[in-house]
């Protein structure tokens, strides 16, 4: 029997999203950067403690950690990628990071240093959003703050080991903006 494209009960992988997708991974990246946002406004409110939010940033890691090691059956995995692949690209884009973070030296196993670079990942968000704070930017208002797009950008290409095309939001604006000055003037 082939497949029609309706798949939602024949239990078929044909459904799940191709996480070497900048778009996917993008979104993943995207998704758990706000979600880290709010558990740290929560923090900084009281709203919850630090031993909740220390098993919360556990659970993240693990779940990325095991999502771009391929062990996660809700994605399409590209076997040549996921882990051997993504490993590679993590030691040479984020080797000496790697190595600090795991006490000098970069651990042998790919999954083991995939969940190491989730860390790196986590801990790099939080040092950007507390850097955006503390120069009174709204770190996820209308328009994320340019470092965080950055951070998006940066991690998105390492994990999916090509470079994006990128666009700013605020250079679509300001073009928009040109265009209609244009229009006027003519």
């Amino acid at each position: 029997m082939s497949c029609s494209g309706n798949c939602s009960s024949c239990g078929s992988d044909c459904q799940k999203q191709p996480l070497r997708h900048p778009n996917i991974t993008g979104a993943i990246l995207g998704q758990f950067m706000m979600e880290m946002a709010h558990r740290s406004k929560q923090n900084a409110t009281g709203e919850i403690t630090e031993d909740v939010m220390d098993e919360m940033d556990r659970k993240t890691m693990n779940w990325l950690g095991a999502t771009f090691s391929g062990q996660n059956g809700q994605f399409e995995i590209d076997p040549d990628w996921y882990p051997v692949g993504v490993a590679g690209n993590l030691r040479m884009k984020l080797g000496n990071e790697l190595a600090q973070a795991a006490g000098g030296k970069l651990p042998d196993d790919n999954a083991t240093l995939i969940f190491s670079a989730m860390a790196v990942f986590m801990a790099e968000v939080y040092d950007t959003l507390a850097a955006v704070t503390k120069k009174g930017i709204e770190p996820l208002g209308e328009v994320p703050a340019p470092e965080l797009l950055a951070l998006l950008k940066r991690w998105t290409e390492i994990l999916v080991g090509y470079e994006l095309k990128w666009r700013d939001p605020s250079e679509e604006k300001t073009a928009e903006e040109k265009e209609d000055t244009q229009k006027e003037n003519a």
